[in-house]
C-alpha cells in the first residue's frame, strides 16, 4: 500500500483496510520528508494494537514512481518479533531466545551512515553464517541530521539496526553493473569507513591526480561530492562482483570518508558505469527471483540513492523496465521499496557486505 503525504488518521485508515492475522506486523518504508512526528506515530500504532517496523529512507519507490513525502505499508508475516539492537551485546540478549528457530531469510533495516554499520553486519555474519539469506537496506535523511530514523513498537530510534526473521520462500538478487575504469589501488591506511592512505600516499590526493589523469575534472575538497558521486570505489572480491564504496566526503586531513568500511590492504579499484550494463539489469534480476506459482509474490527493492543522483533520467528508466518486467510475470504484483543508503544482501555464499550504488530485489512467495 502506498500513501502520498500521509497523516496518522490516513496510516491507520489503511491498515485497518488490509487483512490482518495474529503474526501479522507491517513494514513501513517512510520518506525523510514525510510531514509526520514518528513519536505520535508509534503512539497511535500501539494504542491501535498494531505490530509494526519501520525506517525512514532518501525516498519510497512506488511501482515506477518516486517520493520524499510518501510511505510504504506492507504486511509481513512473523513468528518471532524483531530485533533491535547497537550491539552486539543487545543482539545476544534478544537472539538468545531463538537461536534454536529455522530461518530463511533476515531481512535487514540499517543505519547507513554510521561507522558501526559494518560492524553490525559483522554481528549478523558471525552469529547467522550462511545458515540465512540476507537482504534490506540502509535508512537515513540526506537533508535532516539527528532525525529518528527506525522505529518500533518499543520507540523511535536515531541510529542502530533492526533485523526482522522470515521463514517465507524467498528468492533475492543483487546487481550494480559498475566496471574497473583505473585501478587498482592499494589501501595502505583505512579506519572503518575513513580511507586515509592510497598507494603509502594520501588518499585524496591520489584521488584528485586520477581523476584529473582521466576525466580532465579539477576536484577540490569543496566540490569533492559533486564529482565523486560518478566514480566510486570497488573493492575486488575473486569470482564476485565489486564490492561498491560510494567516497561522499573529504576531510581538511585529506581522508575519503566511504559508506560502508574499506579494509586495510585492500585492492580497491575507481568504478564507472556504461549504459549496455544497465539494459540487462531488469531482466536478469527478474528471472533469478522467479518461482513458478499460482500465487502473487511481495516484491521489495532497495535501490541505492547515490545510483539515482549518478544514473538521473536513466534511473527512470531502470525503475520502470524492473516495474514492467515484474508485472509481465505477475500481473497484480507491485514493485515497492525505498531508495536507501546502503543496500544488504547475500544469498547465503559469502559473506555479508554492506553495498552501495547497486539494486537489491526481493520476492517472497
Amino acid at each position: 500500500m502506498y500513501l502520498e503525504k500521509p497523516t496518522i488518521n490516513s496510516i491507520l485508515k489503511g491498515l485497518k483496510r488490509l487483512s490482518v492475522s495474529d503474526n501479522t506486523q507491517f513494514l513501513l518504508l517512510i520518506g525523510e520528508n514525510c510531514k509526520l512526528n514518528l513519536e505520535e506515530l508509534v503512539l497511535s500504532l500501539n494504542k491501535a494494537k498494531h505490530l509494526f517496523i519501520g525506517g525512514v529512507f532518501p525516498k519510497v519507490i512506488y511501482k515506477n514512481l518516486t517520493s520524499d513525502t510518501g510511505i510504504i505499508i506492507k504486511m509481513i508475516n512473523l513468528d518471532v518479533v524483531p530485533i533491535y539492537f547497537n550491539s552486539e551485546e543487545e543482539f545476544l540478549n534478544q537472539y538468545a531466545d531463538y537461536h534454536e528457530h529455522k530461518f530463511t531469510t533476515a531481512f535487514t533495516l540499517i543505519d547507513g551512515l554510521s561507522e558501526k554499520a559494518s560492524d553490525h553486519l559483522t554481528t549478523l555474519f558471525t552469529h547467522l553464517g550462511n545458515n540465512v539469506r540476507f537482504f534490506g537496506g540502509g535508512v537515513g535523511c540526506l537533508e535532516t541530521k539527528d532525525k529518528g530514523i527506525l522505529l518500533t513498537n518499543d520507540g523511535v530510534f536515531n541510529t542502530g539496526t533492526i533485523v526482522v526473521f522470515l521463514n517465507s520462500n524467498t528468492r533475492m538478487d543483487s546487481k550494480h553493473g559498475w566496471q574497473k575504469s583505473e585501478g587498482p589501488f592499494i589501501v595502505t591506511k583505512s579506519e572503518k569507513n575513513l580511507i586515509k592512505e592510497l598507494n603509502w600516499e594520501n588518499a585524496f590526493e591520489v584521488y584528485k591526480k586520477c581523476l584529473k589523469e582521466t576525466q580532465n575534472i579539477n576536484l577540490t575538497k569543496e566540490n569533492f561530492s559533486t564529482h565523486s558521486i560518478h566514480f566510486p570505489f570497488g573493492i575486488y572480491k575473486e569470482e564476485r562482483d565489486y564490492i561498491v564504496r560510494d567516497p561522499f566526503d573529504v576531510n581538511p586531513n585529506g581522508h575519503i570518508t566511504c559508506v560502508g568500511n574499506i579494509p586495510e590492504n585492500s585492492l580497491i579499484d575507481i568504478l564507472a558505469i556504461e549504459k549496455e550494463q544497465l539494459e540487462s539489469i531488469s531482466k536478469i534480476m527478474i528471472s533469478n527471483c522467479l518461482v513458478e506459482t499460482k500465487g502473487t509474490p511481495i516484491a521489495i527493492m532497495f535501490s541505492c540513492i547515490s545510483r539515482v543522483k549518478h544514473l538521473q533520467n536513466q534511473f527512470d528508466e531502470e525503475l520502470e523496465a524492473l516495474n514492467n518486467e515484474l508485472i509481465t510475470k505477475f500481473p497484480h504484483c507491485e514493485l515497492e521499496g525505498a531508495l536507501s543508503i546502503g543496500e544488504i544482501y547475500s544469498s547465503g555464499e559469502g559473506y555479508l557486505e554492506l553495498l552501495n550504488k547497486s539494486i537489491v530485489l526481493g520476492l517472497a512467495y
